[in-house]
């Protein structure tokens, strides 16, 4: 049997998994002193035994034996009876022999016993007996020494008093060793403990931000559906009445047309119905924002009930780009752009809850091609301008990265960290509610644990980063670089 492992069952003599780590710690030490004292005497018996110092064999033969009790006693479970043998042994031993060989210096070995219920004891009266009991058992010596002549003198013999100072020595050394390993020991499990705990916490405070976030989504989105419920049907009147109303000017004008008016008074009535009409188109379409801001904000309010499951990124991906592209040509039939994908064939899926991912995609899809759109519009006939949006997928740190790179308008520095606030929107009235960002932010962040940033440059670029995880969040979104993976290039 290894060193080691004997060491580890002698001293874990008696253990039961019923004691407290102080408890264990006392058995540990007492088995751990017991043992130690043994050894010493014992190979002080193996150096005596062809001694003509036979009274020091005896005595060290007898040491053997007089330091077995503990490690009898822990292993039938008296703790306490073992620990009062050891202070009470040593001072009775002790006591003897500085008073029968009157060797000097063998009881101040009382004085360092004095101390030892400190580390086996908690109760104070019982530190405080023991204690007494070898600090009068000092001085009772100390008087003896003068009165009793040595009964157990060896001429030229200061062995034992050597054995004594050595074996002192060695248990003192012993018990600094364990509590120094202990102490490291329980450094290192209460650094384990902290990490562990700063771990939890991490986790209960992401889980109360989800669970607040939740309650907030669930509030607003019974008082949005009663908005909704209460604000859609008179902005539907609103709607259908302008419309009406724009219908009724055309009516208007045509039957003025045939009627003798004079020419400042047709002139006049004329631009009546034509401010009436602009007003009637004004009053459409902002009834129209009106109740695109209400649908967002149910969409922003709505709780998510989808149920993540594991997804080609990459395909979802291609199929947001396309949606996004051919519906954005639908309205503007003279749009072009160039669209590259770099996606990493290799990527494992991953679980998301696809269908608020998707909206996410289109989301950012819109956005870039709205950039690029803009600025092509911004530099007409310019031929070296070509409208492009590049997509890529990557591995990164515990998850994947989806990239959405424009060259577009980009955005200003001064507005940069104002983008994903609900309602913020650089869009002209009328073109945007500013919830797509903010709605986006949410679902990544909050509903599937990622992240969302924006790095760009005015006039030249605009790059979305979306991090999903497949563990904890990383420090830092790793740089762009061109991942493994096809590379497709098209309308």
């Amino acid at each position: 049997m290894p060193l080691a492992a004997l060491w580890q069952r002698l001293i874990n003599n008696g253990v039961q998994p019923s004691l407290t780590v102080w408890q264990r710690k006392r058995v540990h030490l007492l088995n751990g002193i017991s043992c130690v004292t043994i050894g010493i005497y014992a190979g002080y018996v193996l150096v005596f035994f062809n001694s003509p110092d036979w009274l020091t064999f005896r005595i060290c033969l007898g040491g053997v034996v007089l330091n077995l009790p503990p490690l009898i006693f822990n292993y039938y479970h008296r703790y306490d009876a073992a620990a009062y043998y050891s202070v009470l042994s040593v001072t009775l031993l002790c006591s003897f022999i500085a008073v029968a060989r009157k060797y000097d210096g063998v009881e101040y070995f009382l004085i360092s016993n004095s101390i030892v219920p400190m580390l086996f004891f908690r109760n104070f009266w019982k530190i405080a007996v023991l204690f007494g009991v070898n600090v009068a058992a000092y001085f009772g010596v100390r008087y003896a020494m003068t009165v009793v002549e040595p009964f157990l003198y060896v001429p030229d013999s200061t062995y034992f008093y050597h054995v004594n100072f050595t074996l002192f020595l060695m248990t003192l050394f012993f018990v600094m060793h364990y509590f120094r390993t202990e102490n490291f020991r329980q450094e290192e499990l209460l650094t384990r403990q902290n990490e562990s705990l700063m771990e939890s916490l991490e986790n209960l405070r992401q889980t109360q931000s989800q669970l607040v976030q939740q309650e907030k989504l669930a509030s607003l989105g019974a008082l949005t559906a009663g908005i909704a419920h209460e604000i859609q049907n008179p902005l539907n009147f609103v709607g259908n009445f302008s419309e009406v109303s724009g219908e009724m000017v055309q009516e208007l004008r045509e039957a003025l047309g045939p009627e003798p008016l004079t020419e400042p008074g047709r002139h006049a009535v004329t631009q009546l119905l034509h401010e009436l009409e602009q007003s009637q188109q004004k009053v459409a379409e902002h009834a129209g924002r009106a109740s695109r801001i209400v649908k967002d904000m149910l969409q922003h309010s709505r709780a998510s009930s989808g149920q993540k499951k594991p997804t080609d990124l990459n395909a979802l991906a291609d199929e947001y780009l396309r949606l996004a592209y051919h519906g954005l040509r639908a309205k503007y039939k003279d749009f072009n752009a160039t669209l590259t994908t770099d996606f990493n064939q290799h990527l494992d899926p991953v679980l998301v809850v696809p269908e608020e991912l998707g909206r996410v995609l289109l989301n950012l899809f819109s956005n870039a091609f709205y950039a690029v759109r803009k600025k092509a519009a911004l530099r007409p006939g310019d031929a070296a301008y070509k409208p492009a949006v590049a997509v890529s997928t990557q591995r990164a740190q515990n998850g994947v990265v989806l990239r959405i790179r424009d060259n577009g308008t980009g955005i200003a520095p001064d507005i940069l960290d104002k983008i994903m606030h609900p309602f913020f929107t650089t869009k002209p009235p009328g073109e945007g509610t500013g919830l797509g960002l903010s709605l986006s932010y949410d679902i990544i962040t909050k509903g599937h644990g990622g992240t969302l940033t924006v790095s760009s440059e005015p006039g030249e670029f605009s790059e979305f980063a979306v991090w999903l995880p497949a563990g904890p969040a990383p420090d830092k979104v790793p740089a762009a670089s061109s991942p493994t993976g096809a590379r497709r290039q098209g309308p």
